[in-house]
């Protein structure tokens, strides 16, 4: 094939890819869904419904994060959310970095012998450099485990840039909406895509979330779940009183499939063509 050729059939390869790609989404909810699978049913029936037609990750918490013994129930609603099209995060605790790295790595081994996964939601981490060093081990056992798990890291401030190296994303605030006038963004973030920063905001109304979903993309925020519910014993036990609203407005930032021109579709089955001409010269 001379170079010619090559380079066409490579570039209209590509936009065979792009053509087929899957939609990217401005912003998805993170939800912590730590109420019980039965005892809230219909909760969790709701967000495998949200998972159907837009993007949802959930964060999963079957006791202070994988407990001592499997639960059936939660493995049920954990493959009834994938199954939608949700995500499942297991979560874990590392008390900002001091708790024990053995006892991490064990709870890590239990969440995936009992269940199936997309990753793991890591809490309390620390927002320092000397602490590095901890949380590199950790993200290199979960490589060496179960290398397609995404890590999401909450140390709910800005860190230091180096965690970026460690988890897929950072959850760079936690806490209640009455404190967000006084958040600073990290100046790194305008670096890096939105998917590597997400917010959880508690006590904030329904105003307060339309205003966070509709500025996420200025924020450079890709994940965030808001509750109207305060800081306290019912935390992340409840889905908000807005939630078909907050889908609703998360929705609208996805951005839906466009329909192709009829000329990048006539340059795609070219891809196509050209494709199998190579394969019949190499046969």
């Amino acid at each position: 094939m001379t170079s010619r050729r090559k380079t066409s059939a490579l570039a209209a390869s590509a936009l065979l890819a792009a053509l087929l790609a899957p939609p990217a989404s401005a912003l998805e909810l993170l939800v912590p869904a730590y109420f019980y699978p039965t005892t809230h049913a219909s909760e969790w029936q709701s967000l495998n419904t949200v998972a159907a037609h837009q993007p949802l990750s959930v964060v999963v918490n079957p006791d202070g994060g994988a407990g001592t013994a499997f639960d059936p129930n939660y493995a049920a609603a954990i493959d009834a959310l994938r199954t939608a099209g949700g995500k499942a995060y297991g979560y874990i605790g590392t008390d900002w970095g001091t708790r024990d790295a053995s006892a991490v790595q064990a709870e890590i081994d239990r969440y995936l012998d009992w269940y199936a996964l997309d990753g793991l939601f890591v809490d309390e981490v620390s927002e320092y450099a000397a602490d590095l060093d901890y949380y590199h081990a950790l993200r290199s056992y979960v490589t060496a485990a179960a290398p397609a798990l995404g890590l999401i890291g909450n140390p709910g401030t800005p860190t230091v840039e180096g965690y970026l190296d460690i988890f897929d994303t950072l959850v760079i605030y936690e806490d209640s909406a009455a404190k967000l006038s006084s958040f600073t963004a990290p100046a790194y973030q305008s670096q890096y895509d939105a998917s590597r920063f997400g917010m959880l905001v508690h006590g904030a109304d329904e105003a307060t979330m339309q205003t966070l979903v509709n500025g996420a993309a200025a924020a450079n925020i890709g994940y965030l779940y808001t509750t109207d519910t305060a800081f306290g014993s019912r935390l992340w036990q409840e889905l908000p009183s807005y939630w078909d609203a907050q889908t609703v407005a998360a929705a609208a930032l996805t951005a839906p499939v466009p329909e192709p021109p009829a000329a990048l579709m006539m340059l795609a089955g070219a891809a196509t063509l050209l494709a199998a001409a190579r394969r019949r010269a190499r046969a």
